[in-house]
C-alpha cells in the first residue's frame, strides 16, 4: 500500500531526518553503553565472588594448620555453611588423598570436578569454584552462581527499562530540538516565497549569532543584492534601449511617409533614400551594440584560444582616426609600441580601441591633444599589456567616474556643459564588457593637468 503524500513529505523533511537520526544514534549509543555496563557489572560481581572464595580458602588453611585436632575446624566449617546457606556455599579440605572435613552440600560433579585439576578458579555446573594447595593440603571452596544471576537479572531489567525510556523520549526530544534548529530555515523559506522579479527588496533574517544559518542567510542576501542590482540595471537597459530605438524608428517612419506622400523627381527620391539609409545604419549599429552587450552578459564574448597583436591593431586604429583628428584640429600623439600579443579576438580588440579613440575625440576640444601609449609589465615575459588613452578635454567629476561605463550613459550636462550629447552611450559599456570577458580591467581617472585618462589592462597570450 503506497504511503500518503503528506507522510512522504514528512519523512523527507529535514526536521524528521534530524529527529530520526538523533534518536537512532542516541538509542544505539545507549544500547551499547548499557550492554558494556551489564557485561562489566557481571565481571565485577564474579571477581568479587572469587576474592571472597579465595579469602575463605586462606582462612580455612590457617584454621586447619592451627587446629590439628579438627574440632574447631568442623565447627567453623558448619558455621560458615549455615551463614551462607542462601549462596549454597560449600568447602572441602583434603590432606593427601584423605578428606579431612567438609561442609555444605556440594554437587557431586562440582566436588569431584577439580580433584585432578591444578589450583585456580573455575566454573562448573552453575558453581563458582576456587582450589588452593599448600604442601599436601588441598582446600576447595565453592558457591552457587544463582544469586549472581538474580542480581544480573535485576540489573538487566533496570537497564532495559532505561533503554526503553530513552527510545521513547529521544524522538520527542529530537523532534523538539530539530524544530528549534531549523526554525530560521522556515523563516528563510517564508521570505524566499515572497520574493519575485518585481519585488527583490526583502532579505532573509539574520539572527546575529554567527552560526552556519546566519552565514547562509548573509550569503543569500548578498546574492539577492546582486540580483536586485542586475534586475534594476536590466530594467533600465531595456527602457533605455526602447527609447534609443524609438528615435531612429520614428525617423525611418517619417521618411517613408514623406516619400510616399506624393510623386517626386528621381533625384529627390535619391536624397530621401540616402537619409533613410543613414537612419537604418544608425539603427543597425545600435542593435549590434545591444547584441554585443547581450553576448557579454551571457559570457560569449571571448573565444577560447584566440589572440591578437595589440600593437598592430593599435597602429591601424590610430591611422584610421588620424584624419578625423586632423579635421578637428586635434593632435593624435602615438609612440611606436612594443610587440604585444594579448588574449582576444582581433575584431573585439579593434572595437575596444575604436571606442576609446572615438570617445577621446568627442570630448577633446579643437587644439587639444590625445596621447596613446602601450607598455608591458615585463619586456621579456610579459603577463599584462597596459594601454592608455589620455585627452585634454574637460574631464569627468570624480563622483561620476564609475558611472561612465554604465549602459546608455552620457556625460552629465549640468557638470559638463562642454561635452557633447551625441552617441548612444554604449561605447565604454562595450569596452568594459569585452575587457571583462578577456580577464582584464578598465578604469577612468582625471589627469592632474586636466583631461581624462582611460587605462585598459589585458592579459598577454
Amino acid at each position: 500500500m503506497p504511503m500518503p503524500g503528506s507522510l512522504i513529505r514528512l519523512t523527507r523533511s529535514l526536521r524528521f531526518q534530524l529527529a530520526f537520526w538523533n534518536a537512532g544514534v542516541l538509542v544505539v549509543l545507549m544500547a551499547g553503553l548499557l550492554t558494556l555496563l551489564y557485561l562489566g557489572t557481571g565481571l565485577l560481581l564474579q571477581r568479587e565472588l572469587d576474592e571472597v572464595l579465595q579469602e575463605d580458602c586462606r582462612e580455612l588453611e590457617l584454621l586447619t594448620i592451627s587446629n590439628p585436632a579438627q574440632i574447631d575446624l568442623d565447627i567453623e566449617l558448619k558455621r560458615k555453611a549455615t551463614s551462607h546457606e542462601a549462596q549454597q556455599w560449600f568447602a572441602q579440605i583434603w590432606r593427601g588423598g584423605t578428606l579431612l572435613a567438609t561442609a555444605g552440600n556440594p554437587p557431586l560433579g562440582a566436588a569431584l570436578g577439580l580433584e585432578d585439576q591444578p589450583d585456580g578458579r573455575g566454573e562448573l555446573m552453575g558453581f563458582r569454584l576456587v582450589q588452593q594447595t599448600t604442601g599436601n593440603l588441598r582446600i576447595r571452596v565453592g558457591s552457587s552462581l544463582d544469586f549472581l544471576s538474580e542480581d544480573l537479572t535485576r540489573i538487566q531489567r533496570l537497564f532495559f527499562g532505561s533503554g526503553l525510556a530513552v527510545a521513547v523520549v529521544s524522538p520527542l526530544v529530537g523532534w523538539f530540538l530539530a524544530a528549534r534548529a531549523i526554525g530560521p530555515v522556515s523563516d528563510m523559506l517564508s521570505t524566499a516565497r515572497r520574493l519575485d522579479a518585481a519585488s527583490l527588496e526583502e532579505r532573509l533574517p539574520v539572527r546575529g549569532i554567527g552560526d552556519e544559518l546566519d552565514r547562509l542567510a548573509f550569503t543569500i542576501n548578498q546574492m539577492l543584492d546582486r540580483l536586485a542590482a542586475y534586475t534594476s540595471s536590466q530594467r533600465d537597459f531595456v527602457a533605455n534601449a526602447a527609447h534609443e530605438l524609438r528615435s531612429p524608428l520614428a525617423a525611418v517612419r517619417a521618411l517613408l511617409e514623406v516619400t510616399l506622400n506624393k510623386d517626386r523627381p528621381v533625384e529627390e527620391y535619391r536624397e530621401l533614400m540616402q537619409d533613410l539609409l543613414e537612419q537604418v545604419e544608425s539603427l543597425a549599429g545600435l542593435v549590434n551594440s545591444l547584441l554585443l552587450l547581450a553576448e557579454g552578459d551571457a559570457g560569449r564574448l571571448y573565444r577560447q584560444g584566440s589572440s591578437a597583436r595589440l600593437d598592430r591593431v593599435l597602429e591601424r586604429a590610430v591611422e584610421m582616426f588620424r584624419p578625423v583628428a586632423e579635421q578637428k584640429n586635434i593632435t593624435l600623439q602615438f609612440s611606436p609600441p612594443p610587440p604585444a600579443t594579448v588574449l582576444g579576438d582581433p575584431a573585439k580588440i579593434r572595437q575596444i580601441l575604436s571606442n576609446l579613440l572615438d570617445n577621446a575625440l568627442k570630448f577633446t576640444p579643437a587644439g587639444g591633444r590625445i596621447d596613446c601609449n602601450l607598455v608591458l609589465d615585463d619586456p621579456v615575459h610579459p603577463a599584462w599589456a597596459k594601454l592608455s588613452v589620455a585627452d585634454t578635454g574637460p574631464g569627468v567629476p570624480n563622483e561620476y567616474l564609475e558611472k561612465v561605463f554604465d549602459r546608455f550613459n552620457r556625460s552629465d550636462p549640468a557638470h559638463q556643459p562642454m561635452q557633447p550629447k551625441t552617441g548612444t552611450g554604449l561605447g565604454l559599456s562595450i569596452c568594459r564588457a569585452i575587457v571583462k570577458a578577456l580577464g582584464g580591467t578598465i578604469h577612468m581617472e582625471n589627469r592632474p593637468t586636466g583631461g581624462a585618462l582611460l587605462v585598459v589592462k589585458l592579459p598577454c597570450a
